[in-house]
């Protein structure tokens, strides 16, 4: 039996809205041969929905590590401390940076975040149709968003940093690492410059020990797919890991193996070398 994890975007799910057939076919598959298929998301839980859930996993890590389900039960929560999660708003609304503050309840933004967000949709959907326009990541993922005044009294376990073309991910970077991990976003419609930032102690990693702990599993039998900065612990973690082929060139340095892209059925062709299918 082995755990494969696969990240969501970019990875697994396209950001117009599907998942491949082949990626759907190959999982299913996978499961049917003995193996556990693991989500291993940036997305909070409430994000993964409709289209995502077209495959049954064994298992779905969600927030980057901060949420931990398994065979459709949740047996891991985790947030930023009252402390982290004050001076990092504060820092936010201080400079005002737009941003989105994620739990696995939430999401939850200023009305400014979301505006900046409404101008971001209308120009990356521009000659799309409505029908397109209403699938396209960027447009959920604002239909999500709670608008709220007293962000300074949010728990969470993540902040999504939104691209306003004014403060760079640089500048963010410099600000917070002493305190917070910070990487570029693995959701690219967010723009550029956008980042992420967690918990030096919550990640992709951590998620998955609490994984192979639930299924009594041994790290050699763990493989690790993805395509971004929040997959690199996963990385270093797995016994074997595939960056695909739409991944940047940093990702691709650090894994074992590089596979075909999403849009060339990159999932499959991995199973497939790897004889999990």
């Amino acid at each position: 039996m082995k755990l494969v994890f696969l990240d969501a975007d970019g990875t697994l799910f396209h950001h117009e809205g599907y998942i491949p057939n082949s990626a759907i076919k190959a999982c299913i598959q996978a499961q049917k041969n003995g193996h556990k298929i693991i989500l291993c998301t940036g997305r909070q839980r409430i994000e993964i929905f409709g289209p995502m859930l077209e495959i049954d996993y064994d298992a779905i890590i969600a927030g980057s590590g901060a949420t931990i389900e398994c065979e459709h039960k949740i047996i891991e929560e985790n947030t930023l401390s009252k402390e982290e999660s004050q001076y990092l708003s504060n820092y936010l609304l201080k400079n005002n940076i737009p941003a989105n503050f994620e739990s696995s309840t939430g999401i939850y933004a200023t009305q400014y975040t979301k505006d900046t967000m409404l101008k971001m949709v209308e120009e990356q959907c521009a000659g799309k149709t409505q029908e397109e326009k209403a699938k396209h990541g960027l447009t959920i993922l604002t239909s999500q968003i709670t608008v709220v005044d007293n962000i300074q009294d949010l728990i969470y376990n993540k902040v999504s940093v939104i691209d306003n073309g004014k403060t760079p991910y640089k500048k963010i970077q410099q600000d917070l690492s002493d305190k917070y991990d910070v990487i570029p976003a693995t959701f690219a419609p967010l723009g550029k410059e956008s980042g992420e930032v967690t918990s030096y102690h919550i990640n992709k990693a951590t998620g998955m020990d609490a994984v192979i702990k639930y299924f009594h599993a041994d790290i050699k039998d763990t493989i690790a797919i993805g395509d971004g900065f929040n997959d690199l612990p996963m990385f270093k973690k797995a016994h074997l890991s595939i960056a695909m082929g739409n991944a940047p060139q940093e990702i691709k340095d650090k894994a074992n193996r590089i596979t075909t892209s999403l849009d060339e059925d990159g999932i499959y062709h991995a199973f497939k070398e790897l004889n999990l299918i």
